[in-house]
């Protein structure tokens, strides 16, 4: 019980692991309250118990594992993380005199010798590696939320992002259910309410979101500028 009540109130574990779980629930619930609503009101109460017992514990957690299981996948087909790739002298997000300086600053920091520019072409692993610790170290670094706002809300909105489109067949095919569940009770006379056309409508918009935002480039927008502002903790810690 205090697990889930700890889901709505710590900010990461409600909006990038739970949301995107209730997200895709959302077309279910609806479809089931207009168009069986009996069921509905006595679902809502199996529901409330399923919460009590570690329901939102549950849907957040295999949002959050589809997700991770993904993000190996992504990280391939971006050629690296973002957050590791930034350091790399080939990246362009990051000017070239200031990324010498930020290797400077990151080599005295941590004890470990920023790689040359050859050994990126000779030895890409051994250099990733070398960015892959900076990266450690600068997470280690923003974890205060307070101190690094803009870190944490940008590492929020990734795992949002990462955690849907790793359930997004499963909300596809939630959506596809919900108009089911609308239209089979009107089988074989189709007669659609205002509201129940409106629902239609909805899925439609949402299944259209899934398919053309929902993708990959949708997240990696997001690791993007969580690199960035992983990189401005260096700033941080220089004054």
């Amino acid at each position: 019980m205090m697990t889930d009540i700890r889901k709505l109130t710590d900010p990461y574990e409600r909006k990038a692991r739970l949301y995107p779980a209730l997200l895709c629930m959302l077309p279910i619930i609806v479809s089931v309250s207009v168009s069986f609503p009996d069921i509905y009101t006595m679902l809502s109460g199996l529901v409330a118990l399923a919460v009590a017992f570690g329901g939102l514990h549950l849907l957040s957690n295999l949002a959050r594992d589809r997700g991770k299981n993904l993000e190996s996948k992504l990280f391939e087909a971006w050629g690296g993380m973002p957050s590791v790739s930034i350091f790399r002298h080939s990246d362009p997000l990051i000017p070239a005199p200031a990324k010498l300086k930020y290797h400077q600053f990151l080599s005295d920091k941590t004890g470990i010798p920023a790689p040359p520019l050859e050994s990126e072409v000779n030895d890409s692993f051994s250099a990733d590696e070398v960015y892959r610790a900076w990266s450690d170290y600068l997470r280690s670094q923003g974890r205060n939320t307070v101190e690094f706002p803009l870190l944490f809300k940008e590492n929020i909105n990734y795992g949002f992002r990462r955690n849907l489109l790793g359930i997004r067949w499963h909300c596809i095919l939630s959506s596809l259910l919900a108009v089911g569940l609308v239209i089979a009770p009107k089988f074989p006379v189709f007669e659609i309410t205002e509201v129940e056309l409106t629902i239609i409508v909805l899925n439609a918009f949402y299944l259209l979101v899934l398919a053309f935002v929902v993708k990959r480039t949708w997240v990696k927008v997001m690791a993007v500028e969580y690199a960035k502002r992983l990189v401005e903790v260096i700033e941080s810690l220089r004054t």
